[in-house]
C-alpha cells in the first residue's frame, strides 16, 4: 500500500528527505488520533449504566484507551525503526540490492 515510502537504489537525498517527512506526517496524525482516543476514553457520563451495572462502560473506556495508547506506541516504534534504518544506510552508505537480480 505504501510502496512510495520504500527507498530505491537511485534515490537522491531529496527523495530520502521527502520520504522521512511523509513518514513523520503519518506518525504525527496517528499519534494525535491515539491521544484523542485515550482522552475521549476518560470523559463523559457513564455509557448505559443500567447494563451490567456500569460494567459495559468500563470495558468500552478501557478498550478505547488501550487502542489509543497502543496505536501511539506502535506507530512511534515503526517510525523510529525506519528512521534508524535510514540513518544506518546513510552512515554505512551501502546501496540497496537491485530487486531485478537475485543473489545466489
Amino acid at each position: 500500500m505504501f510502496k512510495f515510502l520504500e527507498h530505491k537504489k537511485n534515490d537522491t537525498w531529496v527523495d530520502n528527505v521527502l520520504v522521512i517527512v511523509i513518514r513523520l506526517t503519518i506518525t504525527g496524525f496517528i499519534v494525535m488520533l491515539g491521544f484523542f482516543l485515550a482522552f475521549v476514553a476518560t470523559m463523559g457520563p457513564p455509557i448505559a449504566p443500567h447494563i451490567w451495572n456500569g460494567g459495559l462502560d468500563a470495558g468500552i473506556r478501557i478498550s478505547t484507551g488501550v487502542i489509543g495508547l497502543g496505536s501511539c506506541a506502535a506507530i512511534l516504534l515503526w517510525f523510529f525503526w525506519t528512521l534508524c534504518f535510514d540513518i544506518y544506510r546513510l552512515i554505512i552508505r551501502t546501496p540497496l540490492p537491485d530487486s531485478d537480480t537475485e543473489t545466489k
